[in-house]
């Protein structure tokens, strides 16, 4: 990623591909983050979304990708960010980014909260990972 002297910001884009899921999707997004701030520190970071397949019978978004643009883009990515753009809809963000990017995320469970301990952890949430 190579940007000319003068300019101050780095568009980002990427398409999440049919087979990849929310967890494979998130990962992938905070390191394309990641690396635009190591390698254009400071410099303000858009992020253009393109998503292939994942859609129900009524031709919507799957839930995945449904998390993936509300949540998972509202309540964490958009603080790394200026602004995302996506299928569903474009978000800006009103305070300065964050450059402090985490290495890498962890991926929890949320679904399922209330219904007693999973196999998986002892006294833990059953249900898909999520963060």
């Amino acid at each position: 990623m190579n940007m000319p002297h003068g300019r101050d910001a780095v568009a980002l884009y990427h398409v999440v591909l049919a087979h990849e899921d929310f967890d494979r999707t998130a990962c992938n997004l905070l390191k394309l983050i990641r690396n635009a701030q190591q390698k254009c520190p400071g410099q303000k970071r858009s992020l253009y979304l393109d998503i292939e397949g994942h859609r129900d019978e009524k031709g919507g978004f799957d839930q995945d990708m449904l998390e993936l643009q509300s949540k998972f883009t509202t309540e964490f990515l958009l603080q790394f960010l200026s602004r995302a753009v996506m299928p569903l809809a474009t978000f800006e963000n009103p305070q300065p980014q964050r450059d402090e990017i985490p290495d890498e995320l962890d991926v929890v469970s949320l679904d399922g909260l209330g219904e007693g301990p999973s196999d998986e952890t002892p006294g833990g949430p059953k249900g898909k990972p999520r963060l």
